[in-house]
């Protein structure tokens, strides 16, 4: 096993490749913010050519220097999964970088379990597979998210997941132990909370363990007002089994929150357990990119009619440019998969409010901790029904001389495209919506 610590590996962390010197305020229309950390703000915004409503994240460029991980831009345009929240694009400017998201529907896990109480293990089972398929798919490119509590993972009305926040993901070599204590008090793996080097992989299975625990129980396994009783009751490894798990469900948890993280399991071994095989025909596994490589004509014809070309377009996804063109097609190809006219209103959840302590607060945890100031997750937010081409009431500019601004309203054209969907969907044609 290799020793080398996380700051040995810091030339992982790499400059964009492209150049991203377009301009926010051109394309997005901003309209407040909702939520801020210690280096980055995340901001409602509108996408001026489709009147789509997308999670914007600021970083500062100042204050990214001295980051000794990968940067959450990296890990973010080396993932396209279902279960992932996706980046549409990158705006670099002189003292900012922009990262254009999509908005993620529904609500956090956190406030989900809270509504219930407690969730059944069937539907346990079918939300934890998909947070499983992106957490496999993430290892599988190296990548550890570090930060996998509740509050970084939503729930739209239908069930489907959603990871969100990177802030604290990094890449790592296979064999590569890591120095860098993140996180968050209750969901911290014993080596964490150790002030040990650790396997990040492992890291994230034990963090899996004590989400499914509070999934299907309703609280976490380890808990205490005192920082020094949790830590001796996460390093003991010792918490309560209610009667009416199930004996799978059990032997389950005990697996993901084993104590020794070298006997703790795999992924792809965790996605094997019977647990997690029963009724498996029963929910199809979709993992298609969310990043079309080849696009599709109907959207293509629609963005040819406002002056992109056929030719950028395709090259924006091939090459995954994260530029202007990439975003436009993402966000029209989320309306014309929606259907014409459908949309979504977002609306803040106490954005300032983190429900679980983190490892952030050095005074009230003693260990030497380098964590970055935990940029505010892009889904605390609500979505419901709105329309496209406009802002809505809540999209209101933030900031004390603009309080009582009546939100603008945007003139729409539609553009309804005769070319067909591929041949492997069903032969209806394709709408979207336009703000001119």
């Amino acid at each position: 096993m290799s020793s080398n610590s996380e700051e040995e590996s810091s030339g992982l962390k790499s400059e964009p490749s492209i150049s991203y010197r377009e301009s926010f305020h051109s394309q997005y229309i901003t309209l407040k913010t909702i939520g801020q950390g210690g280096y980055a703000k995340v901001k409602l915004a509108y996408h001026r050519l489709t009147g789509t409503p997308v999670a914007v994240k600021v970083l500062r460029k100042k204050q990214l220097w001295c980051y000794p991980v990968m940067s959450e831009v990296d890990i973010m345009m080396m993932v396209n999964h279902p279960n992932i929240i996706s980046l549409l694009q990158v705006i670099e400017s002189e003292k900012r970088i922009y990262l254009v998201m999509e908005l993620a529907e529904g609500q956090q896990l956190y406030q989900y379990i809270r509504k219930a109480g407690h969730l059944q293990e069937d539907e346990a089972r079918r939300i934890f597979r998909q947070i499983l398929s992106a957490v496999s798919y993430c290892h599988e490119l190296g990548i550890v998210h570090r930060d996998l509590k509740p509050d970084n993972i939503m729930v739209d009305g239908s069930g489907k997941v959603k990871i969100i926040d990177f802030g604290l993901g990094t890449k790592v070599k296979p064999g590569q132990r890591l120095s860098f204590h993140c996180g968050t008090y209750s969901f911290g793996a014993p080596e964490i909370l150790s002030g040990k080097l650790y396997d990040g992989p492992k890291i994230d299975i034990w963090t899996l363990g004590v989400v499914l625990y509070f999934m299907v129980v309703g609280k976490v396994p380890f808990d205490s007002v005192s920082t020094r009783e949790l830590r001796r009751q996460v390093v003991a490894g010792k918490y309560t089994v209610p009667s009416n798990l199930s004996e799978e469900l059990q032997d389950l948890l005990s697996h993901l929150m084993t104590v020794n993280p070298k006997y703790r399991p795999t992924v792809t071994e965790v996605m094997a357990h019977p647990w997690l095989r029963e009724d498996l025909e029963a929910s199809p596994n979709h993992c298609e990119e969310m990043v079309p490589s080849l696009p599709d004509p109907a959207i293509v014809e629609a963005m040819e009619y406002v002056g992109f070309q056929a030719q950028d377009i395709k090259d924006s996804l091939c090459q995954r440019k994260y530029n202007q063109t990439m975003a436009s097609y993402c966000l029209l190809q989320g309306q014309a998969l929606q259907g014409h006219g459908c949309t979504t209103r977002a609306q803040p959840m106490n954005p300032g409010v983190t429900p679980f302590p983190s490892l952030e607060d050095p005074a009230a945890f003693p260990l030497e901790l380098r964590r970055r100031g935990s940029e505010p997750t892009l889904g605390r937010l609500l979505r419901g029904p709105a329309t496209y081409g406009h802002v809505p009431a809540y999209g209101q500019q933030a900031g004390p001389h603009r309080a009582n601004t009546k939100p603008k309203r945007y003139p729409t054209r539609q553009i309804t495209s005769a070319s067909w969907a591929p041949s492997h969907r069903r032969r209806t044609p394709v709408y979207v919506h336009l703000s001119l």
